[in-house]
Order: C-alpha cells, then structure tokens, then sequence
C-alpha cells in the first residue's frame, strides 16, 4: 500500500510539474500571437524557439525554420568555435622582426619588420596596454644596440589573405569603423576619429576640427536644428585615398566624434610607427611599406602579447565589435588550412557545426560579425547551437563573455529576474532586424534557450523592443 501511495505522489507531482509548464507555453503562445497580430509584424518574419537543454526538448516553437538575418548573432558562432579551436588561453600575438645586420654604430643595415597575426586590438588607444605597444617595441630596439635604420619599416600582412572585407557588405557600411574589417595587420581598430562643430546657421556646413590619423575627408555634412539626431555616415573602400561624409549635426554643438575606417592600416602603422621611432631619435632612412608575404630573412626582436581570449569575445559579444568577430574567423580559417580568408573561414565554421551535430542547411554564414545580410539562420539552429554550446567545457567562459544578465541600456529589453535564475541575453540588431537569444536558468536550475527573432517590421525599434520583450518576460516564468 506504501509503494502504491508513493508512486500516486510521483504521478501527481509530474502531472503537476507538466501542467506548470504546458501553462508557461500556453502564455508564451499568447503573447507570441499577441504580437504576430500586430500591424508592426503584420508583414515582417517572425520566428520564436524555446529548448529546455535540461530534458532536451523544444518546448516551444512558431516559424522556428524560418530563414532570418541573424546579424550580430553570428557573433556567438564565431566566439564558441574560436573556443573549441583556439582553447581559452589562446592570445593573439605580434611580432617586430628585423633583417640585415647591426654595426658597431648600432645602425640597423636592413629593415624593421612589424608582423600581424589579425588581432583586433593591435595599438589600440582605447586601453592602456595596446595603447603602449609603439613604447615597448621601441624599448627592444634599444636594447638590442640599434640607435639608426638604414633601411625601412615594413608592415607585413601575411597572415590574412583576398579581401579585406566581405563583398556583401553594404556601400553605407563599409566606410564607417563598424564596417572597416580584418586585415593580416590591425591598427587602431582600422579607425579614424573625425570631430565636427556645427555651423552658425541651420543649412551651414559643420566644419571638420580634427582628424587622427589625419587622412583626405571630403566633408558633406551640414547643421541641422536643434533637435536633430546625430548623423553622419562615411563612404569609402579599403586602399581608397581618403573618405567622404554626409550627414547632419545639431545648431549649437561645439564638438562632437565620429569614426570612419582606415584605408590601409597597415601602411598607417609602419608610417605612425616610423615617425614615432624618428621622434625618440631612431632615425629611419628609408620610406615606410607594406609586405603582402613575409621576408625570407629575419630575425625575431620582439614579441607582444595581446588580449586573451575571454577579453577577446567578450569584446566581441558584449560590444558587438565586428572588426574582432572577423579576426577571429579569418584566424580559424588560416589554422584549418594556411589561408586566412572569407572563404576558408566559412568552411572551418561548417565543419564545426558538423561536429556540433548541428544540420549545417539551416544556416547560411558568409562572416563572421553578421554584417551582411546574406547571412541566414533558423531560430531552430540558433537554439540547437546553443544547447550544443552549453554542453562543452569551455562553456562557462563562453556565458561570461556573453556577459548580459541585466539590462541592455540601449534597448531596455531585458526584465529583472530572480536571484535564483539567470539570464543571458545576445543581441543581433541592425535596420529592420531585432534578435534576441540566449541561455534562461529557472529556480530549479533548468536550462533553457531561446531565439525571438524579427526582420522586416513596420514599427519604430523602440516600439519591436518592447513587443520583444513581452515575449521574454514570458520565457523567464518558465
């Protein structure tokens, strides 16, 4: 009689636990349609997934293999692989070689060759390490006797090879830091900061104060009223001579930044890097240049750690930094086989899904970063990826560099949630694209994943963020 009544609270206990869930899904369900009945999505793509990992099931699902443009959620397909390929304490690393011979006069009778390995953050003035890196390879030349170069510096892009940005990539993205990507060799984030002050007048153009590196603007914008937005966009193609700009910025405003891309930023560099070097008396004879395939001679002279890993993809995922989602691909494809390209990176990221199990129709993926919109993806794959993900070693890194547990200022999207769950939220957004994905812990430590995703909507951003974020307050109840 004991086991009977004990395995009746068992059933009961799971007919309740399910019926609890089978609630949550039907309020999911509700909002789900809710929102698809709205003029804003009355045409748009809408799809919605929710996997428990923890059972292993698709708890719920509405177009869930439906082709979207993921954007920025690419960024997770390319930090997890780097993960599982490179391992965590992978640190790109930058090389100063020279080549020729030092005489008793410590003059240099050959070149300085700075060598690229695709890090992002390769002189970087955004953080006080990456910001040093001319003072440290300066200091090795010093130490090793060389007080004069009767020869060049060469920056030498080998590593990366073909384009330097993807050919999908959009005129209107490519001539803004955002959209300046990966080359062999780096620097400053391949950007240039442009300041602007406004007119006198509304239709006045906005004067260009500043520019470094300084660089041919041709300078389109003009002053707007007051209440304008902030606007300003650059056009131009890697190895152009200079950029163009357009744009309005507020009556009134005595300096405000924008970033272009940098044309050759390895020829930037050997030309900074040669005029630092002549500043700190290091003399340099010869013009700066860069090397497409590196020089059979040379000896190393100085090595520079970078960023880890971790700060690597949390970069990349917490700031959406395309230029380093891009490093990253082009890096896994020049290990898989010699050729750091767009190309190769798409396959090495193939045959990571394969790995993964994961069914590699569901997805188109063209780069790394989800800047193009030729990138498709299935909400299905993006929780099947997830789950997967969940599953390796290295996941406990991969959800901190994710890194989103409470709100994303700029969107306002994520609820609070109790200190007995979690929540880990990845955006992929741009013009007419909302995603939000992620990892959901619920007071009985089940996992879950999920992937709301919408293109092509007929409402302002503001207006599918909250919509989005019924549907994920919804999801947290689980």
């Amino acid at each position: 009689m004991k086991r009977n009544r004990k395995i009746l609270l068992i059933l009961l206990l799971t007919m309740v636990c399910g019926s609890s869930v089978a609630q949550n899904t039907d309020r999911i369900d509700f909002v789900v349609r809710h929102v698809s009945r709205k003029a804003a999505v009355k045409h748009a793509s809408f799809s919605v997934c929710v996997h428990n990992i923890s059972k292993d099931s698709t708890i719920y699902s509405r177009n869930d293999d439906m082709a979207m443009v993921p954007a920025a959620i690419n960024k997770l397909f390319t930090t997890a692989a780097a993960y599982s390929r490179l391992g965590p304490r992978f640190n790109f690393e930058n090389y100063l070689y020279y080549s020729g011979s030092i005489d008793s006069k410590g003059t240099l009778q050959g070149d300085l060759i700075v060598t690229g390995t695709g890090d992002p953050f390769f002189c970087s003035d955004r953080f006080p390490h990456t910001d040093s890196t001319f003072h440290r390879m300066l200091e090795s030349i010093r130490k090793k006797g060389i007080r004069r170069v009767n020869g060049h510096v060469y920056a030498d892009t080998s590593i990366f090879v073909g384009d330097n940005i993807n050919p999908t990539w959009r005129w209107s993205d490519i001539g803004n830091y955002f959209g300046s990507g990966a080359y062999g060799l780096n620097y400053n984030e391949n950007s240039v900061d442009v300041h602007f002050r406004a007119g006198r007048r509304v239709g006045d153009p906005a004067v260009i104060t500043s520019t470094h590196p300084d660089i041919p603007i041709v300078n389109h914008v003009v002053t707007g009223p007051r209440d304008t937005v902030f606007d300003v966009c650059f056009y131009g193609a890697p190895y152009e001579n200079g950029r163009v700009c357009r744009g309005v910025v507020p009556l009134g405003t005595a300096d405000t930044h924008f970033r272009a891309s940098l044309p050759n930023p390895a020829y930037q560099m050997a030309k900074d890097f040669t005029a630092y070097l002549d500043s700190r008396g290091v003399k340099v004879s010869g013009e700066p240049s860069v090397h497409f395939t590196m020089p059979t001679h040379y000896k190393k002279l100085h090595v520079d750690t970078a960023f880890n890993l971790f700060m690597n993809a949390a970069l990349t995922t917490q700031t959406n930094n395309n230029l380093a989602a891009e490093s990253l691909f082009k890096l896994m494809g020049y290990l898989r086989d010699g050729h750091g390209n767009y190309e190769s990176g798409r396959k090495f990221m193939y045959e990571y899904f394969n790995e993964l199990g994961l069914d590699g129709t569901e997805i188109n993926m063209v780069d790394g970063s989800g800047l193009s919109r030729d990138n498709h993806v299935t909400a299905y794959f993006v929780c099947q990826f997830l789950d997967a993900v969940a599953r390796q070693p290295f996941f406990p890194d991969f959800a901190r560099a994710m890194g989103i547990s409470e709100k994303i200022p700029e969107y306002d999207i994520i609820p609070e949630v109790s200190d007995d769950c979690s929540l880990k939220i990845k955006s992929g957004v741009m013009t007419g694209v909302r995603n939000f994905v992620g990892y959901f812990t619920n007071e009985d430590d089940q996992m879950f994943s999920f992937a709301i995703m919408c293109n092509n909507y007929d409402c302002d951003d503001a207006t599918m963020n909250r919509l989005i974020k019924d549907i994920i307050e919804e999801i947290i109840r689980l």
